[in-house]
């Protein structure tokens, strides 16, 4: 489980060469960053369920990424909700939580290779050097696609139960608890924990997280069974792609983002 864990995050972070968590369980992209040194990783906010329910009039992100100043501020002209994906809706809020934190991420990434005089490779020079609204574009094409993966899952009976979300999450602390105390991963994420509040513990109970987990593991159950079903031969990156488009096309989905503001 925690392998499968890992190839879905693999596929999912790296765009264009550039890390991006799409929804922050801590633990997880500790790890990732532990094993992936040269990936830069931008922490975004874990909002219990990346499609929330109609009747929620706001959403506040229950978890702070590091390095993320609260409230996060809604540039002028970005709706509130930015988005409906089959009637669900994609807050404002998630949105530049992500936003800030890729810009965040991506300062530290250019910074860190003047210093080191490091040549990037093309595609990921060009990643670090997109703008915000090029930024919150990819953004909100993630989130809607996770929350088409997410209903998918629901439809397909896939959604992962509390219970193996409560078992990774332990297994990613315990992994993290085996590293040394001066390791980086091990130090972000206790600074992590105090950002919110948070002992070893109450990581582990923590709904926000919990709900995150759940998502991540659902959408992973979901691209297994895509592979499931795909013709010998046939690309299984190619093929998750395609599914995902033909429920973006099958689906009722409204974009609400101004295009002065990336889309």
């Amino acid at each position: 489980m925690v392998e499968m864990l890992s190839t879905w995050f693999r596929r999912w972070q790296i765009i264009g060469g550039f890390g991006l968590v799409v929804i922050l369980l801590l633990a997880t992209a500790a790890i990732f960053i532990h094993q992936h040194q040269a990936q830069p990783v931008a922490w975004t906010s874990a909002i219990a369920g990346v499609c929330a329910p109609k009747s929620n009039a706001t959403v506040t992100a229950s978890i702070t990424p590091p390095d993320i100043t609260l409230p996060i501020t809604i540039p002028p002209g970005e709706p509130h909700i930015v988005a409906t994906v089959n009637g669900e809706p994609l807050y404002a809020e998630a949105l530049e939580v992500r936003v800030e934190g890729t810009i965040v991420s991506q300062q530290k990434a250019l910074q860190q290779a003047q210093q080191t005089q490091q040549t990037q490779p093309p595609n990921i020079q060009a990643s670090l050097e997109r703008t915000p609204n090029q930024i919150r574009h990819d953004a909100l094409t993630r989130m809607i696609q996770e929350c088409l993966l997410l209903q998918e899952g629901k439809r397909l009976g896939l959604t992962a139960s509390q219970a193996s979300a409560q078992v990774i999450a332990r297994q990613q602390l315990h992994l993290i608890q085996s590293l040394p105390a001066s390791d980086q991963a091990r130090v972000s994420f206790e600074a992590y924990l105090r950002v919110n509040h948070l002992t070893e513990q109450t990581f582990l109970t923590n709904p926000g997280i919990l709900d995150g987990y759940r998502d991540v593991l659902t959408m992973a159950a979901v691209e297994q069974h895509i592979r499931n079903g795909l013709p010998p031969g046939e690309s299984p990156t190619a093929g998750v792609n395609a599914y995902i488009q033909h429920l973006w096309q099958a689906g009722q989905v409204h974009v609400y983002l101004p295009a002065q503001l990336g889309w």
